[in-house]
């Protein structure tokens, strides 16, 4: 069960760090309210909203699956697919926060998200199999 719990930790710490890293961005630009400077795809700001919004859409449910399929007492490929699944959505982030600008694909944004669709439909199948 330690794998589980360190990569829901790891993707847990993600949301919290860009959430103070917007909040940071906010206090020395000035933009809390931000209506209309998220147009910018090339702003630090918009990429660390993209980055937080995109990590919320895909942890809570991979965490979820992660700490079931860790008390199932799962094979190694399960463990294994955990740990890269995670490494997707770290990946991921590092490609919203470092890409130039939003409106062109990101080599480590492509690969975070292939990761995570894939990896994601294993994790599935594995639980599937868990009950069968």
């Amino acid at each position: 069960m330690q794998v589980p719990v360190i990569c829901v930790s790891t993707l847990a710490l993600l949301i919290f760090l860009l959430g103070c890293l917007i909040s940071m961005v906010r206090g020395k630009t000035g933009i809390i309210y931000y209506a209309g400077s998220l147009d910018d795809p090339t702003s630090f700001l918009t990429k660390a909203v993209r980055a937080l919004g995109n990590t919320v859409e895909f942890a809570p449910i991979l965490a979820l699956m992660f700490l079931y399929l860790g008390t199932t007492n799962p094979d190694n490929w399960v463990y294994w697919t955990i740990v890269i699944a995670t490494t997707s959505r770290v990946l991921m982030v590092v490609g919203f926060l470092t890409a130039r600008t939003l409106s062109k694909i990101h080599p480590l944004k492509a690969v975070g998200a292939i990761g995570t669709y894939l990896l994601g439909v294993a994790l599935c199948v594995a639980m599937v199999v868990s009950v069968v």
